[in-house]
């Protein structure tokens, strides 16, 4: 007896539609979180390097008389540039340990181009004197700011580094701003990190009168959060902002 071959079973296209169609919600739903939680784990990295970056500035003033990085120590000039906002990273790279330049930028700043990063802060070609890598100066900018002319008695309340793109009202700068703008955020608009004196990191959608100004009141502007005397300045290179500069911003008296 002679059997008839079945016809070979497949979708419809009504099915193959209704499939396309979950694979695109799923797709819409997924997609998003998964940016997300990169987003979420680039950010815990930054905070543990602006954390080392704290440790690695008391670590310096442990051998200097009690205080912090600070370019205008004649005695640790660093060549390469006569820039201080550089300068500073180069004292924390040849006095407090900290030579690797990836933890000075975060994956998320799209104002640096992370292929051309060097391998070192310090030129190893270069050590009479201590030389930054020129690879390094001919970046835009690094991810952080940082306060210059610390000691280590000031209040535990004082920031020493904190996330580039901050604004004297105590928001970060990202909405109209280029993504490659030295003074647009790593994180735009949503805020940023500070990493205290006190050894503590933290981060702030905007501040908000968070901040212990020098007078012991609540305040948004950093520059008021660090001690009133001339040799205190705030180092970066979005100078735009008018929290930081590229040799140094001054601070101002808190209210």
């Amino acid at each position: 007896m002679k059997v008839s071959p079945r016809p070979t079973a497949g979708f419809s296209l009504i099915e193959l539609l209704t499939v396309i169609t979950i694979i695109g919600i799923l797709a819409a739903i997924i997609i998003p979180s998964m940016g997300g939680a990169r987003d979420s784990a680039q950010r815990a990295v930054d905070s543990s390097n602006l954390s080392e970056i704290g440790k690695a500035a008391m670590l310096y003033s442990t051998a200097n008389r009690d205080a912090l990085p600070n370019p205008t120590q004649t005695s640790r000039t660093i060549g390469g540039t006569n820039q201080a906002y550089w300068q500073w990273f180069g004292q924390i790279a040849r006095f407090g340990g900290l030579n690797d330049p990836t933890l000075f930028v975060s994956k998320l700043d799209d104002a640096i181009d992370p292929n051309a990063l060097p391998l070192t802060v310090l030129d190893p070609d270069v050590t009479t004197p201590p030389t930054l890598h020129p690879d390094l100066t001919a970046l835009p900018t690094l991810s952080w700011n940082v306060v210059a002319g610390l000691r280590a008695g000031d209040p535990p309340t004082t920031p020493i580094a904190f996330t580039r793109g901050l604004r004297t009202d105590g928001t970060w700068s990202g909405e109209g701003t280029a993504d490659d703008d030295p003074n647009r955020g790593p994180y735009g608009d949503a805020g940023g990190f500070i990493v205290f004196l006190g050894g503590n990191v933290e981060f702030f959608a905007s501040i908000e009168d968070r901040l212990v100004s020098n007078t012991g009141r609540p305040t948004s502007n950093l520059r008021q959060a660090v001690p009133n005397r001339s040799t205190v300045r705030i180092l970066g290179m979005d100078s735009g902002n008018g929290v930081a500069s590229p040799n140094g911003t001054s601070a101002l008296q808190g209210p």
